[in-house]
Protein backbone atom coordinates (compact mmCIF):
# COMPACT_ATOMS: atom_id res chain seq x y z
CA UNK A 1 0.00 0.00 0.00
CA UNK A 2 1.35 3.38 -1.07
CA UNK A 3 0.03 6.69 0.27
CA UNK A 4 0.42 10.13 -1.28
CA UNK A 5 -1.43 13.39 -1.62
CA UNK A 6 -2.48 14.41 -5.14
CA UNK A 7 -2.83 18.10 -4.31
CA UNK A 8 -1.83 20.72 -1.76
CA UNK A 9 -2.93 23.91 -0.05
CA UNK A 10 -0.10 26.20 -1.13
CA UNK A 11 0.94 29.84 -1.05
CA UNK A 12 -0.66 30.09 -4.50
CA UNK A 13 -3.95 28.57 -3.35
CA UNK A 14 -5.12 25.05 -4.14
CA UNK A 15 -2.70 23.22 -6.44
CA UNK A 16 -3.45 19.82 -7.98
CA UNK A 17 -1.33 17.07 -9.54
CA UNK A 18 -4.44 15.23 -10.82
CA UNK A 19 -3.61 15.84 -14.49
CA UNK A 20 -0.20 14.17 -14.06
CA UNK A 21 -1.16 11.31 -11.75
CA UNK A 22 -4.51 10.45 -13.34
CA UNK A 23 -3.72 11.28 -16.96
CA UNK A 24 -6.32 9.93 -19.43
CA UNK A 25 -3.54 9.76 -22.02
CA UNK A 26 -1.74 7.18 -19.87
CA UNK A 27 -4.41 5.25 -17.99
CA UNK A 28 -6.75 2.71 -19.55
CA UNK A 29 -9.82 3.56 -17.49
CA UNK A 30 -10.76 6.30 -15.03
CA UNK A 31 -13.92 6.31 -12.94
CA UNK A 32 -14.86 9.90 -12.05
CA UNK A 33 -17.04 10.11 -8.96
CA UNK A 34 -19.56 12.93 -8.69
CA UNK A 35 -21.65 13.71 -5.63
CA UNK A 36 -21.34 15.80 -2.50
CA UNK A 37 -19.66 15.78 0.91
CA UNK A 38 -20.42 12.71 2.98
CA UNK A 39 -21.85 10.76 0.05
CA UNK A 40 -19.48 7.80 0.30
CA UNK A 41 -16.88 8.65 -2.36
CA UNK A 42 -13.92 7.95 -0.08
CA UNK A 43 -15.47 4.74 1.25
CA UNK A 44 -16.17 3.52 -2.28
CA UNK A 45 -12.59 4.20 -3.37
CA UNK A 46 -11.22 2.46 -0.30
CA UNK A 47 -13.36 -0.58 -1.11
CA UNK A 48 -11.98 -0.72 -4.66
CA UNK A 49 -8.46 -0.44 -3.27
CA UNK A 50 -9.03 -3.29 -0.83
CA UNK A 51 -10.42 -5.43 -3.65
CA UNK A 52 -7.34 -4.74 -5.76
CA UNK A 53 -5.05 -5.71 -2.89
CA UNK A 54 -7.06 -8.91 -2.39
CA UNK A 55 -6.39 -9.70 -6.06
CA UNK A 56 -2.65 -9.23 -5.56
CA UNK A 57 -2.28 -5.78 -7.12
CA UNK A 58 -0.26 -2.88 -5.74
CA UNK A 59 -2.45 0.12 -5.02
CA UNK A 60 -1.62 3.80 -4.68
CA UNK A 61 -3.95 5.67 -2.32
CA UNK A 62 -4.18 9.42 -2.79
CA UNK A 63 -5.53 11.32 0.19
CA UNK A 64 -7.29 14.67 0.37
CA UNK A 65 -4.91 17.53 1.17
CA UNK A 66 -7.54 19.22 3.35
CA UNK A 67 -9.52 16.37 4.93
CA UNK A 68 -6.42 14.21 5.22
CA UNK A 69 -8.30 11.13 6.43
CA UNK A 70 -10.38 10.92 3.24
CA UNK A 71 -9.38 9.69 -0.19
CA UNK A 72 -9.22 11.74 -3.38
CA UNK A 73 -8.31 8.78 -5.57
CA UNK A 74 -7.00 5.24 -5.89
CA UNK A 75 -4.72 4.06 -8.68
CA UNK A 76 -4.01 0.46 -9.71
CA UNK A 77 -0.89 0.90 -11.90
CA UNK A 78 -0.73 -2.66 -13.23
CA UNK A 79 -4.27 -2.38 -14.60
CA UNK A 80 -4.07 1.25 -15.65
CA UNK A 81 -7.25 1.93 -13.70
CA UNK A 82 -8.06 4.79 -11.34
CA UNK A 83 -11.07 5.90 -9.34
CA UNK A 84 -11.05 9.60 -8.47
CA UNK A 85 -13.11 12.24 -6.73
CA UNK A 86 -14.14 14.54 -9.56
CA UNK A 87 -15.72 17.25 -7.41
CA UNK A 88 -14.37 20.68 -6.43
CA UNK A 89 -11.72 21.84 -5.79
CA UNK A 90 -10.25 19.25 -8.20
CA UNK A 91 -13.21 19.28 -10.58
CA UNK A 92 -12.63 16.68 -13.29
CA UNK A 93 -14.60 16.10 -16.48
CA UNK A 94 -13.89 13.48 -19.15
CA UNK A 95 -11.45 14.12 -21.98
CA UNK A 96 -12.37 10.84 -23.71
CA UNK A 97 -15.88 10.02 -22.40
CA UNK A 98 -16.61 6.33 -22.39
CA UNK A 99 -13.35 5.47 -24.13
CA UNK A 100 -11.30 6.16 -21.00
CA UNK A 101 -13.39 7.96 -18.39
CA UNK A 102 -16.67 6.84 -16.90
CA UNK A 103 -18.84 9.22 -14.86
CA UNK A 104 -20.24 7.69 -11.66
CA UNK A 105 -23.02 9.82 -10.19
CA UNK A 106 -23.52 9.17 -6.48
CA UNK A 107 -26.19 11.86 -6.60
CA UNK A 108 -28.52 9.11 -7.78
CA UNK A 109 -28.63 8.02 -4.12
CA UNK A 110 -29.72 11.46 -2.81
CA UNK A 111 -32.90 11.98 -0.85
CA UNK A 112 -33.63 15.22 -2.69
CA UNK A 113 -36.58 16.20 -0.54
CA UNK A 114 -34.51 15.90 2.65
CA UNK A 115 -31.72 17.99 1.14
CA UNK A 116 -34.11 20.64 -0.13
CA UNK A 117 -35.59 20.99 3.36
CA UNK A 118 -32.09 21.84 4.65
CA UNK A 119 -31.17 24.05 1.74
CA UNK A 120 -30.58 27.22 3.76
CA UNK A 121 -28.37 25.43 6.29
CA UNK A 122 -26.34 23.72 3.57
CA UNK A 123 -25.84 26.95 1.65
CA UNK A 124 -24.84 28.87 4.79
CA UNK A 125 -22.31 26.21 5.84
CA UNK A 126 -20.73 25.97 2.40
CA UNK A 127 -20.44 29.75 2.02
CA UNK A 128 -18.91 30.11 5.49
CA UNK A 129 -16.48 27.26 4.76
CA UNK A 130 -15.43 28.97 1.52
CA UNK A 131 -14.82 32.17 3.49
CA UNK A 132 -12.49 30.35 5.90
CA UNK A 133 -10.61 28.84 2.96
CA UNK A 134 -10.11 32.29 1.47
CA UNK A 135 -8.74 33.45 4.83
CA UNK A 136 -6.45 30.43 5.04
CA UNK A 137 -5.08 31.04 1.54
CA UNK A 138 -4.37 34.69 2.36
CA UNK A 139 -2.35 33.57 5.38
CA UNK A 140 -0.59 30.89 3.32
CA UNK A 141 0.22 33.46 0.64
CA UNK A 142 1.75 35.75 3.24
CA UNK A 143 3.65 32.85 4.83
CA UNK A 144 4.98 31.93 1.39
CA UNK A 145 6.20 35.48 0.84
CA UNK A 146 8.03 35.33 4.15
CA UNK A 147 9.60 32.02 3.14
CA UNK A 148 10.77 33.68 -0.07
CA UNK A 149 12.24 36.49 2.01
CA UNK A 150 14.12 33.83 3.99
CA UNK A 151 15.33 32.23 0.74
CA UNK A 152 16.54 35.53 -0.65
CA UNK A 153 18.24 36.43 2.61
CA UNK A 154 19.95 33.07 3.12
CA UNK A 155 20.93 32.24 -0.48
CA UNK A 156 24.29 34.09 -0.28
CA UNK A 157 25.21 31.93 2.72
CA UNK A 158 24.95 28.73 0.68
CA UNK A 159 28.33 27.59 -0.64
CA UNK A 160 27.06 26.31 -3.98
CA UNK A 161 30.32 24.99 -5.44
CA UNK A 162 31.13 23.05 -2.28
CA UNK A 163 27.65 21.53 -2.16
CA UNK A 164 27.69 20.71 -5.88
CA UNK A 165 31.00 18.86 -5.52
CA UNK A 166 29.57 16.68 -2.74
CA UNK A 167 26.39 16.09 -4.73
CA UNK A 168 28.35 15.10 -7.85
CA UNK A 169 30.19 12.44 -5.85
CA UNK A 170 26.90 11.06 -4.55
CA UNK A 171 25.31 10.92 -8.00
CA UNK A 172 28.36 9.13 -9.44
CA UNK A 173 28.12 6.53 -6.68
CA UNK A 174 24.56 5.59 -7.70
CA UNK A 175 25.40 2.54 -9.79
CA UNK A 176 21.88 1.07 -9.83
CA UNK A 177 20.02 4.29 -10.67
CA UNK A 178 18.26 4.06 -14.02
CA UNK A 179 17.38 6.65 -16.64
CA UNK A 180 13.77 7.72 -16.81
CA UNK A 181 11.16 10.34 -16.15
CA UNK A 182 10.60 12.56 -13.15
CA UNK A 183 7.35 12.03 -11.26
CA UNK A 184 5.90 14.52 -8.80
CA UNK A 185 4.05 13.59 -5.64
CA UNK A 186 3.14 15.19 -2.34
CA UNK A 187 4.00 13.35 0.86
CA UNK A 188 2.97 16.23 3.12
CA UNK A 189 -0.15 18.35 3.43
CA UNK A 190 -1.36 21.43 5.27
CA UNK A 191 -4.79 20.12 6.21
CA UNK A 192 -7.79 20.98 8.33
CA UNK A 193 -6.42 18.81 11.14
CA UNK A 194 -2.93 20.31 10.89
CA UNK A 195 0.25 19.32 9.02
CA UNK A 196 0.33 15.65 7.96
CA UNK A 197 3.16 13.61 6.40
CA UNK A 198 3.32 10.09 4.98
CA UNK A 199 6.33 7.76 5.29
CA UNK A 200 5.58 5.99 1.98
CA UNK A 201 8.93 6.60 0.29
CA UNK A 202 10.85 6.28 3.54
CA UNK A 203 9.51 2.72 3.94
CA UNK A 204 10.12 1.91 0.29
CA UNK A 205 13.77 2.98 0.36
CA UNK A 206 16.72 0.66 0.98
CA UNK A 207 18.76 3.59 2.25
CA UNK A 208 17.55 6.91 3.67
CA UNK A 209 19.36 10.22 4.06
CA UNK A 210 18.26 12.95 6.44
CA UNK A 211 19.08 16.40 5.07
CA UNK A 212 19.19 18.70 8.05
CA UNK A 213 20.66 21.81 9.66
CA UNK A 214 19.81 24.07 12.57
CA UNK A 215 18.91 26.99 10.31
CA UNK A 216 16.11 25.25 8.40
CA UNK A 217 17.83 25.77 5.06
CA UNK A 218 18.06 22.15 3.91
CA UNK A 219 15.84 22.92 0.92
CA UNK A 220 18.81 24.78 -0.63
CA UNK A 221 20.76 21.50 -0.77
CA UNK A 222 17.71 19.53 -1.94
CA UNK A 223 17.22 21.93 -4.83
CA UNK A 224 20.80 21.45 -6.05
CA UNK A 225 20.51 17.66 -5.64
CA UNK A 226 17.30 17.60 -7.69
CA UNK A 227 18.94 19.62 -10.46
CA UNK A 228 21.97 17.28 -10.56
CA UNK A 229 19.76 14.20 -10.79
CA UNK A 230 17.70 15.79 -13.54
CA UNK A 231 20.85 16.60 -15.53
CA UNK A 232 21.89 12.96 -15.17
CA UNK A 233 18.50 11.94 -16.60
CA UNK A 234 17.70 9.61 -13.70
CA UNK A 235 14.23 8.33 -12.88
CA UNK A 236 13.01 9.75 -9.61
CA UNK A 237 10.03 10.87 -7.59
CA UNK A 238 10.25 14.48 -6.45
CA UNK A 239 8.18 15.61 -3.49
CA UNK A 240 7.54 19.33 -3.26
CA UNK A 241 6.85 21.12 0.00
CA UNK A 242 3.14 21.88 0.25
CA UNK A 243 3.56 25.59 1.00
CA UNK A 244 6.22 26.54 -1.58
CA UNK A 245 6.08 24.37 -4.70
CA UNK A 246 9.56 25.37 -5.85
CA UNK A 247 11.07 23.76 -2.75
CA UNK A 248 11.80 20.05 -2.56
CA UNK A 249 11.35 18.07 0.65
CA UNK A 250 11.93 14.55 -0.66
CA UNK A 251 13.64 12.76 -3.56
CA UNK A 252 13.36 9.03 -4.24
CA UNK A 253 15.87 7.73 -6.82
CA UNK A 254 14.43 4.75 -8.70
CA UNK A 255 16.65 1.69 -9.11
CA UNK A 256 19.03 2.94 -6.45
CA UNK A 257 16.06 2.92 -4.05
CA UNK A 258 17.52 5.73 -2.01
CA UNK A 259 15.46 8.47 -0.40
CA UNK A 260 16.66 11.93 0.56
CA UNK A 261 14.37 13.85 2.89
CA UNK A 262 14.32 17.10 4.80
CA UNK A 263 14.36 16.30 8.51
CA UNK A 264 14.26 18.10 11.79
CA UNK A 265 16.40 17.02 14.72
CA UNK A 266 13.51 14.95 16.08
CA UNK A 267 13.31 12.68 13.00
CA UNK A 268 16.84 12.50 11.59
CA UNK A 269 17.80 9.58 13.84
CA UNK A 270 15.32 7.39 11.96
CA UNK A 271 17.40 7.70 8.78
CA UNK A 272 20.43 5.61 7.83
CA UNK A 273 22.66 8.62 7.23
CA UNK A 274 22.58 12.33 7.94
CA UNK A 275 23.70 15.10 5.61
CA UNK A 276 24.14 18.13 7.83
CA UNK A 277 24.31 20.99 5.36
CA UNK A 278 25.83 23.37 7.91
CA UNK A 279 29.18 22.54 6.27
CA UNK A 280 27.84 24.13 3.07
CA UNK A 281 26.82 27.35 4.81
CA UNK A 282 28.79 30.48 5.62
CA UNK A 283 28.40 30.76 9.38
CA UNK A 284 29.82 34.28 9.30
CA UNK A 285 27.15 35.45 6.85
CA UNK A 286 24.35 33.81 8.83
CA UNK A 287 25.65 35.29 12.08
CA UNK A 288 25.61 38.75 10.53
CA UNK A 289 21.99 38.30 9.40
CA UNK A 290 20.76 36.17 12.29
CA UNK A 291 18.31 38.75 13.66
CA UNK A 292 16.56 39.38 10.35
CA UNK A 293 16.49 35.68 9.53
CA UNK A 294 14.95 34.72 12.86
CA UNK A 295 12.38 37.51 12.62
CA UNK A 296 11.33 36.31 9.16
CA UNK A 297 11.08 32.73 10.41
CA UNK A 298 8.90 33.83 13.34
CA UNK A 299 6.65 35.76 10.96
CA UNK A 300 6.30 32.75 8.67
CA UNK A 301 5.46 30.50 11.63
CA UNK A 302 2.83 32.93 12.94
CA UNK A 303 1.20 33.24 9.54
CA UNK A 304 1.16 29.45 9.18
CA UNK A 305 -0.56 29.22 12.58
CA UNK A 306 -3.22 31.63 11.33
CA UNK A 307 -3.73 29.52 8.21
CA UNK A 308 -4.10 26.35 10.28
CA UNK A 309 -6.71 28.01 12.51
CA UNK A 310 -8.75 29.01 9.47
CA UNK A 311 -8.40 25.56 7.92
CA UNK A 312 -9.59 23.96 11.16
CA UNK A 313 -12.75 26.08 11.03
CA UNK A 314 -13.28 25.11 7.39
CA UNK A 315 -12.89 21.46 8.38
CA UNK A 316 -15.44 21.81 11.17
CA UNK A 317 -18.03 23.24 8.78
CA UNK A 318 -17.27 20.59 6.17
CA UNK A 319 -17.89 17.86 8.77
CA UNK A 320 -21.27 19.42 9.63
CA UNK A 321 -22.28 19.46 5.96
CA UNK A 322 -21.15 15.85 5.58
CA UNK A 323 -23.53 14.84 8.37
CA UNK A 324 -26.48 16.36 6.52
CA UNK A 325 -25.64 14.59 3.28
CA UNK A 326 -24.84 11.27 4.95
CA UNK A 327 -28.28 11.30 6.58
CA UNK A 328 -29.86 12.00 3.18
CA UNK A 329 -28.27 9.13 1.25
CA UNK A 330 -29.41 5.65 0.28
CA UNK A 331 -26.07 3.93 0.81
CA UNK A 332 -27.41 0.62 -0.48
CA UNK A 333 -27.29 2.24 -3.93
CA UNK A 334 -23.67 3.28 -3.32
CA UNK A 335 -22.86 -0.30 -2.29
CA UNK A 336 -24.40 -1.54 -5.55
CA UNK A 337 -22.30 0.92 -7.53
CA UNK A 338 -19.19 -0.26 -5.70
CA UNK A 339 -19.98 -3.92 -6.35
CA UNK A 340 -20.57 -3.28 -10.05
CA UNK A 341 -17.36 -1.27 -10.33
CA UNK A 342 -15.31 -3.99 -8.64
CA UNK A 343 -16.78 -6.58 -11.01
CA UNK A 344 -15.93 -4.43 -14.04
CA UNK A 345 -12.36 -3.73 -12.93
CA UNK A 346 -11.54 -7.32 -12.02
CA UNK A 347 -13.46 -9.10 -14.77
CA UNK A 348 -10.63 -11.64 -15.13
CA UNK A 349 -10.94 -12.64 -11.48
CA UNK A 350 -14.63 -13.56 -11.44
CA UNK A 351 -14.12 -16.60 -9.22
CA UNK A 352 -13.02 -14.28 -6.40
CA UNK A 353 -15.67 -11.62 -6.94
CA UNK A 354 -18.41 -12.93 -4.69
CA UNK A 355 -16.15 -13.17 -1.65
CA UNK A 356 -14.43 -9.83 -2.31
CA UNK A 357 -17.72 -7.97 -2.78
CA UNK A 358 -19.14 -9.43 0.41
CA UNK A 359 -16.01 -8.50 2.38
CA UNK A 360 -16.06 -4.89 1.15
CA UNK A 361 -19.78 -4.16 1.44
CA UNK A 362 -19.38 -2.49 4.82
CA UNK A 363 -15.92 -0.93 4.36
Amino acid sequence: MTRFFAAANTEEGFYSLFSEIFSPDVLRRIYILKGGPGTGKSTLMRGVGFAAEANGYDVEYYYCSSDTGSLDGVLIPALGVAVIDGTAPHMTDPCYPGAVERIVNLGDAFDFEALERQREQIMAQIKEKQSFYRTAYRYLSAAGRMEREISELSAPAFLVSKADAAIARMVLSMKRARPGRVSHRYISAIGTSGPVSFDTLFRKAEKTYAVTDKYGLGYLFMGRLRMALERAGLAMTVCQTPLVRTRTEGIFVEGENVFFMLCGEETENACDKTINITRFLSKEYLAAHRGRLRFSQRCAASLMAGALDALAEAGRLHAETEKIYSASMDFSKVDSIKSRMISEIFANNMLKMKNIIENTEDV
